[in-house]
């Protein structure tokens, strides 16, 4: 598990998280269907493209998107299917953390397709955009920056409200025992902000050189593949820590499972039942992927 890589990775995001984040059936559609709409607006709002650039790349949002319905609406429907069996006949470690993996690779999967999107886009960049894509960059470095010394604590604490309010839309309201939990387990968490900022204003650094001298679509692409889905030349501390992080993952559903009464149990297998569906009726010819994942015993 990675924290969101860079602000460009969200083009292709932006899907994943409406989809896994949103409360009804007919706002998951909405989203769906109106998708390359907010992709394009958040791309052109990023990157300040003008009426050519965005024609040009229209029809590679719109191949992207339709590989996205044929190739990832099954994988999401089979997760969701898995993890609904698991909320009903509780989580093992085992199983749990088979699925944290699958999490993982939809994650990945998506995040190619985020490269796939801004390849072309950021080739066709003019030299005022690239320096104004820098500027941004600058300003977001500076705004850590202002954080300070408190900025470890003050991020454990948003960590922990973050959980706790996913954790909330899951199950319901948290007991005095679950809050603890979250708070324990994540404050567990290893703290990579610093070293996950280095490594990637490293990357940023070598893009905005790639685009000084006018690098091909190719090389961008190529580029984007290796920082944000490979992760290459990931520095050690921060390959232990992605192991880190999915250990407490597994730890934090195995404890919180433990922990859930009936109605939580069922909030929540209901919760991923109209996901599942979702994704399913989402699709023109509608089928699951296979996970090799074992069943909860």
């Amino acid at each position: 598990m990675t924290a969101v890589p860079n602000s460009l990775a969200r083009l292709g995001l932006l899907l994943l998280a409406g989809l896994l984040t949103l409360t009804a059936c007919t706002r998951v559609s909405v989203v769906y269907n109106t998708a390359d709409f907010f992709i394009e607006r958040y791309a052109d709002e990023y990157l300040g493209l003008d009426s050519a650039q965005l024609a040009r790349w229209r029809p590679t949002l719109a191949d992207v998107l339709g590989r996205h319905r044929q190739e990832e609406l099954p994988l999401l429907a089979a997760f969701f299917a898995e993890l609904e069996i698991g909320a009903r006949a509780g989580f093992a470690a085992e199983p749990l953390g088979c699925l944290v993996d699958v999490f993982e690779e939809v994650y990945r999967r998506h995040l190619r397709l985020a490269v796939d999107l801004a390849a072309p886009l950021l080739a066709s960049l003019e030299p005022a955009q690239v320096r104004a894509l820098e500027r941004k960059f600058t300003k977001d470095r500076a705004e850590e920056v202002k954080e300070g010394a408190a900025a470890s604590a003050k991020r454990d604490r948003k960590r922990a409200k973050r959980y706790a309010d996913n954790a909330k839309w899951w199950i319901g309201p948290l007991s005095a025992e679950q809050q603890a939990i979250i708070t324990e387990v994540t404050a567990a968490m290893p703290d990579t902000a610093v070293a996950w900022s280095a490594y990637r204003n490293a990357r940023q650094d070598r893009l905005i050189h790639l685009l000084d001298r006018r690098a091909s679509e190719r090389e961008l692409h190529r580029f984007l593949s290796e920082w944000l889905v490979e992760h290459r030349d990931l520095p050690p501390e921060l390959q232990q820590a992605r192991r880190e992080v999915h250990q407490r993952i597994v730890e934090l559903f195995v404890r919180m499972d433990a922990s859930f009464s009936p109605s939580q149990r069922e909030h929540f297998a209901k919760r991923l039942a109209t996901l599942r569906d979702d994704f399913l009726r989402l699709q023109k010819r509608p089928q699951r992927a296979e996970l090799a994942c074992p069943r909860p015993i």
